[in-house]
């Protein structure tokens, strides 16, 4: 596998070379793909300084792996939009931390197709995940590649026309600290806390974000939403279980279209003593997203799977 050189951003739909995660690409069968990338210690998703890289950098290396694949792999042409239904990522060792100039990853890749005769092309894949050489953790990508046309009537159902211009937008609301949520700079901080209740916060979003917002976006970026999981999740383990550690799980069902010129909410429902919390995104009255996050010690992760055997 070459790790030396990024695959062109377009097959991963990104507008610049340093936000493209993946080197290279290798069929092995019908449904089997071997996937590599390369994570540098700079990257926002990285979050720098902690004491082992992070599942959302794991959860963005996966999907841009299935986009990658749609495309050179599955013959879905270039342009048509991405719908993301489901991501998922689950640690079973401690990342490395991305201290040296990058960190190798490898995914081992199994995509299913939908039934013969589906009219729709829903795709989904599981990914064993090797960093040197050892078996970490799975992820796994559930997606739609969707007709422009078919695209654009979906988002007028839901109120916006894709490419508008929001014509209130959301209004600033001061972040947490950024070391309270893993992050360093103020505008990495996704989330604001709620004065009115514990365990609600409100989605921070700057659109001029590099990261985030790289290239035009007509709605609530999907990455956007899983990196405030994972900041309300600490947030609330660590106010449930002091000393609480890293996120060691961190699945999304995606329901609906963010828009871009309301507030959105992000509450934790439930926090167990173990460190598993259930948290929903909504805007207004609609569920945009539903998470399930776990956070604490790798090695407990690894005495579950051994008890399950």
């Amino acid at each position: 596998m070459n790790f030396d050189r990024c695959v062109p951003r377009k097959s991963v739909h990104k507008a610049v070379d340093s936000e493209v995660l993946l080197t290279d690409a290798v069929r092995l069968g019908d449904d089997r793909f071997t996937v590599a990338a390369r994570w540098h210690r700079d990257h926002y998703l990285a979050h720098h300084g902690g004491p082992a890289a992070d599942p959302v950098l794991l959860m963005e290396t996966a999907r841009q792996a299935a986009i990658h694949l749609s495309h050179r792999f599955l013959d879905v042409e270039y342009g048509m939009p991405f719908v993301l239904s489901e991501i998922s990522a689950e640690l079973f060792e401690t990342l490395p931390p991305v201290r040296e100039d990058h960190l190798a990853v490898v995914l081992d890749v199994v995509c299913r197709r939908p039934a013969e005769g589906a009219r729709r092309l829903r795709l989904e894949i599981e990914a064993d995940v090797l960093v040197r050489h050892r078996r970490v953790g799975r992820v796994g990508v559930c997606w739609e590649p969707m007709a422009p046309r078919r695209y654009a009537l979906l988002r007028r159902r839901g109120g916006q026309e894709p490419g508008a211009v929001p014509s209130h937008p959301t209004p600033s609301r001061d972040p947490l600290w950024p070391a309270r949520v893993g992050q360093i700079a103020e505008r990495d901080v996704l989330i604001a806390d709620d004065s009115l209740r514990k365990n609600r916060w409100w989605l921070r979003l700057d659109r001029e974000h590099p990261v985030l917002f790289d290239h035009d976006c007509d709605h609530v970026p999907g990455m956007a939403l899983v990196e405030a999981f994972r900041q309300a999740a600490g947030v609330a383990a660590a106010d449930n279980r002091p000393g609480a550690s890293g996120v060691t799980l961190l699945t999304v069902v995606f329901s609906a279209f963010g828009e871009l010129d309301a507030p959105v909410s992000i509450t934790a429902e439930s926090v167990t003593s173990g460190g598993t919390a259930a948290i929903r995104a909504h805007q207004g009255d609609r569920e945009l997203a539903f998470a399930t996050v776990r956070c604490g010690a790798v090695d407990s992760v690894l005495g579950r799977l051994e008890a399950a055997c």
